[in-house]
């Protein structure tokens, strides 16, 4: 098909399934997504994944997150590290290890097989998150500061542990190439980088921009600075949407702030973020899938469980309320591009097979479909007994 027919399908239909999706009180997201499930290879063969969806997806996410930097407060995540640093922990350690465990003792797989699984479904992807806390004004609450940063931390856990999985277990090009060591400190160099490139680089390269005689200099800039630090994060090994988000933030700390988020929305939900949104429904083909249906929906269980009941007490231990913390847990269920980084290094690697690679690769779209409509239903839970105290604290003051 034509790229520029594909992109129209694209943007007509999700606009009709965002509208179709809010109206049944979903997040808009549910029905973008659904978009790329039905009118991909899963049931209509209308849409295929290929190279245009693939890099305009590619570029959609990195706005996505660079958006979600450029309005987030960074004293708010300062603030917030402990809670997200114990978030992002057990959100590892639980469906990681629920993963592997079931991996061997019901499925008997050998111990290294399994704990590649698990740790499949250890990362956490925001992007999708970050759309619904948008929808819903929770992105500067605390809830949504620890999501952001657990979200964080537990990439670089991630990121961590393949390597020494990787050079423990794995067999062939991708074991011999890394260690431990050689993939963590560039991920260190990456955070040293983002740090002072923020503090001291971005103010000071918008304000030359913006002295520039020449149109938009502050959109331009900002897109430079979003397209520049995710390629310094693919660069050092991390992944593209983390260089975005800190971009984003540093950017937050401007007074071009305001300013730039007018204007880069529009560009990112007008075209790109839309096609990322459907692209992961166009990965979903249910061929084969009853071979290993079973496999399939424990592991989505476990997938939905771990992040859940592991973000939820994490956030518990720092004094959020039970609705709170739900919303923290719900918040680290979506999975997304790390999980399909670590499935490839494992199939690289010789230590999963095609047939439960892909199996994968559904667990992860089919919870990443999940992850919204469990992430709406704590929040307004949490807004409903929030407005129930509220009534309470007023009808106990009134004489």
């Amino acid at each position: 098909m034509n790229y520029l027919l594909q992109l129209v399908i694209i943007l007509l239909l999700t606009k009709l399934g965002a509208h179709l999706s809010n109206r049944l009180n979903f997040p808009s997201v549910i029905g973008e997504l659904l978009v790329g499930v039905i009118a991909g290879p899963a049931v209509l063969h209308i849409l295929t994944p290929d190279t245009f969806t693939h890099y305009f997806s590619e570029i959609g996410v990195i706005v996505l997150m660079f958006i979600a930097g450029l309005e987030g407060n960074l004293s708010l995540l300062m603030k917030y590290w402990k809670p997200a640093l114990t978030v992002a922990t057990l959100g590892v350690i639980f469906p990681t290890m629920s993963a592997a465990l079931l991996c061997v003792y019901v499925f008997d797989f050998a111990w290294s097989t399994a704990l590649f699984l698990g740790l499949i479904l250890s990362a956490t992807s925001v992007s999708i998150t970050v759309q619904v806390l948008k929808e819903m004004g929770r992105m500067n609450t605390r809830e949504g500061a620890i999501i952001l940063g657990a979200a964080v931390a537990d990439d670089i856990m991630c990121v961590i542990l393949l390597g020494i999985c990787v050079s423990l277990f794995g067999s062939g090009a991708a074991a011999q190439q890394q260690s431990a060591w050689g993939m963590a400190w560039p991920k260190i160099l990456f955070f040293i980088l983002m740090l002072a490139l923020g503090k001291w680089f971005v103010p000071r390269f918008i304000s030359f921009f913006n002295k520039l005689n020449a149109s938009e200099n502050e959109t331009t800039a900002a897109m430079i600075l979003c397209f520049g630090f995710a390629a310094i994060a693919v660069l050092l090994g991390m992944s593209d949407v983390l260089g975005a988000y800190f971009a984003g933030l540093a950017i937050s700390e401007t007074k071009f702030k305001e300013s730039l988020a007018l204007k880069v929305e529009p560009i990112g939900y007008a075209i790109f973020i839309p096609v990322f949104f459907v692209s992961i429904g166009l990965n979903i083909t249910f061929k084969g899938m009853q071979n290993d249906i079973i496999f399939i929906i424990l592991l989505i269980i476990i997938a939905v469980l771990g992040k859940q009941v592991g973000g939820a007490i994490g956030a518990k231990f720092f004094g959020l309320t039970w609705d709170e913390s739900n919303v923290v847990g719900a918040g680290m269920v979506s999975r997304g591009e790390m999980a399909l980084v670590v499935a490839n290094v494992a199939l690289t690697a010789n230590l999963i097979d095609k047939n439960h690679y892909t199996a994968m690769i559904v667990v992860t779209v089919i919870t990443t479909l999940i992850a919204p409509l469990i992430l709406k239903l704590f929040i307004q839970r949490t807004v409903k007994h929030g407005e129930k105290q509220s009534t309470t604290e007023i009808n106990d003051q009134a004489p």
